[in-house]
């Protein structure tokens, strides 16, 4: 048998990440998302940004992993009716002392009176009233070190425009996880007046 040529390797390599690249494109375009407008932007990524009302699927857990299992379960099917329900973007999180608080937004066709009931008890339906958000969107990973340094940008934002925040900050993830993380998008943002 003779060698592979290492042009056929870097050729495979390049289809599947172009593969790999489409996919993620495909899935982020044609998953509903929570629908917003830009007030005003501010600068530095940062936006203000009114949302309106929506319906979330919330549970506490010890990590993401752990979250996103519980909220996934329920939208595969593992929900008193047995329905399937399709995914939506952002999933929300929020770290609240050692738990975490996650959330997944309902698609616009439900709301707390039709969406089928959890057969898990740690999830919660519930909506969100329509409400104003800072938001700064950025690419790569979630990371300590991204969180913290998104977190002194709207901080200062917060400051020099005279904002009045009304909660704690919370991270939103709008792709799934084989999507290149340069192409990711994540935003820090925190509910103000």
């Amino acid at each position: 048998m003779g060698k592979v040529k290492p042009t056929y390797v870097i050729l495979a390599f390049l289809l599947v990440l172009a593969i790999w690249f489409i996919a993620g494109v495909w899935a982020s375009m044609s998953t509903e998302q929570l629908n917003y407008d830009v007030i005003e932007e501010l600068g530095d990524g940062v936006e203000l940004r009114q949302y309106q009302n929506s319906t979330f699927i919330s549970a506490k857990a010890k990590d993401s992993n752990s979250g996103f299992r519980i909220l996934s379960g329920y939208i595969f099917g593992n929900n008193k009716e047995d329905i399937k329900i399709s995914m939506t973007a952002p999933v929300i999180s929020q770290q609240e002392e050692d738990m975490l608080q996650m959330s997944f937004v309902l698609p616009s066709d439900y709301d707390s009176d039709n969406a089928p009931l959890p057969v898990d008890e740690s999830i919660s339906i519930h909506e969100v009233a329509s409400r104003k958000l800072l938001v700064v969107t950025f690419s790569g990973f979630v990371s300590n070190s991204k969180i913290e340094s998104r977190t002194v940008i709207l901080e200062e934002k917060i400051q020099k425009n005279n904002i009045n925040k009304k909660g704690d900050f919370f991270i939103m993830r709008y792709d799934p996880p084989w999507v290149l993380p340069m192409f990711r998008r994540n935003e820090l943002a925190v509910e103000v007046e």
